[in-house]
């Protein structure tokens, strides 16, 4: 994201915002959200309670409502789940609506994701140490060297494959493009095979979506199911996610997409968001493994000081909260906030050329309206006191400073 724009806060200024940052809840749910004994699974569909029943401060979301409208910002949905409970659900944009189904891009590959983790689960895969070659096995490939030997799945999973791909210097649209290249070849998954290596496997992160779809082929050749059929079998029908609401687009040789491409309603879309919140089980069932579930969560591949990447997931780790999201192109985001036992999701319509402000609108308004019942800070003397709940000054710079990072309204917002 551009921070360019952003001034250099000075300690002043930073101790200012530390008196009016919200403070996580001592009553605060664990990471797994292994010790929450839940009312109901939205199964059947979700159970509506205002904000303020699950402690949100209602105020503030209509004040992100208001700051959305005025700006014209193309969002086209925004789905809050709180404590299992759907507490706020807003389409912007008059042409969605709670039963349109909306295009998640790669969001889509956290999907994926899942049934890698459920297929080694159940056996078919032994571990994301098996060689791509092995996955993928009596095929011919080119530029076949010990490099391209040596790509494993978690290289794919980490998007470390060291693969020769770039799809973010050139526009989607240009040929120029090496997701327009995938897309467009004869063969999608041997075109991808078939790329150069352009650097070892492990040492480079590079977003590439060419990985993510060897990532779906993977599984149709491990378990004998086309991707969607496993989706459906062991992810959407115990999510209770109809199948009829579901489209997902197939590439020329009739290989399931696993890098984009999925449309679905946004509150199935917070549905798998739930089962991540909730360690992968659903109603007394284990959907995804744990394990996977906490490698998914974790930043295994760092950026920078507030942002990294996992197993087809984006990560947002800080000191005040911790945050990972499926992420889409265009603005599309399932947010996975366990210390706040919270989902948020978010569709949209963002043209390729201007920021997206999902990241900012989650930190300035939902997640503080989500810790409204927090204690108040205030400032005595220079100094910050807090009226019942004592935390470390380190801790609290480092929370305000992944809020100063983060939030990335453009400048004519502020």
């Amino acid at each position: 994201m551009t921070l360019s724009w952003m001034k250099t806060a000075s300690l002043i200024s930073i101790l200012i915002v530390i008196a009016l940052v919200p403070i996580l809840p001592t009553q605060g749910y664990s990471v797994a959200q292994t010790d929450v004994v839940r009312d109901y699974w939205p199964t059947d569909g979700w159970q509506n309670t205002t904000p303020e029943e699950q402690g949100m401060d209602s105020a503030l979301l209509n004040a992100m409502m208001d700051r959305i409208d005025e700006n014209g910002v193309h969002i086209d949905s925004i789905v809050i789940v709180k404590n299992g409970y759907l507490v706020f659900e807003e389409y912007p944009r008059t042409n969605y609506d709670v039963d349109s189904r909306h295009i998640i891009h790669s969001c889509t590959k956290s999907f994926t994701s899942a049934l890698v983790g459920i297929a080694i689960e159940e056996g078919y895969i032994e571990s994301v140490d098996n060689k791509l070659i092995d996955l993928l096995p009596n095929r011919t490939i080119a530029n076949l060297d010990e490099r391209k030997q040596a790509i494993t799945l978690e290289h794919l999973l980490t998007m470390t494959s060291g693969l020769e791909w770039d799809e973010w210097t050139e526009p989607y649209s240009s040929n120029l493009n090496s997701h327009y290249q995938m897309w467009s070849a004869s063969n999608n998954v041997q075109h991808i095979l078939d790329l150069p290596m352009a650097h070892d496997p492990g040492d480079v992160w590079i977003y590439t979506s060419g990985g993510s779809h060897l990532l779906g082929a993977i599984v149709t050749e491990a378990t004998g199911s086309e991707l969607f059929d496993y989706a459906i079998d062991k992810l959407f029908t115990p999510l209770g996610i109809q199948p009829s609401n579901i489209f997902w687009p197939m590439d020329k040789q009739g290989q399931y997409w696993g890098s984009g491409g999925v449309e679905m309603l946004p509150r199935d879309m917070a549905k798998f968001g739930y089962l991540y919140l909730n360690n992968g089980t659903w109603d007394g069932e284990q959907l995804v493994p744990s394990e996977w579930v906490e490698q998914s969560a974790d930043t295994l591949i760092d950026f920078n000081d507030y942002s990294g990447y996992s197993y087809q997931w984006w990560t947002y780790p800080t000191d005040i909260v911790n945050v990972y999201s499926a992420v889409g192109y265009q603005g599309q985001n399932i947010f996975v906030i366990p210390e706040l036992d919270m989902v948020v999701v978010f569709t949209s319509s963002v043209p390729p050329d201007e920021t997206y402000l999902q990241p900012a609108i989650l930190f300035d308004y939902i997640i503080p309206a989500a810790m409204n019942e927090n204690p108040p800070l205030v400032m005595l003397g220079g100094t910050i006191a807090f009226t019942s709940l004592a935390i470390t000054l380190p801790i609290l710079v480092a929370g305000v400073y992944y809020r100063i990072r983060i939030r990335n309204w453009p400048k004519e917002l502020v």
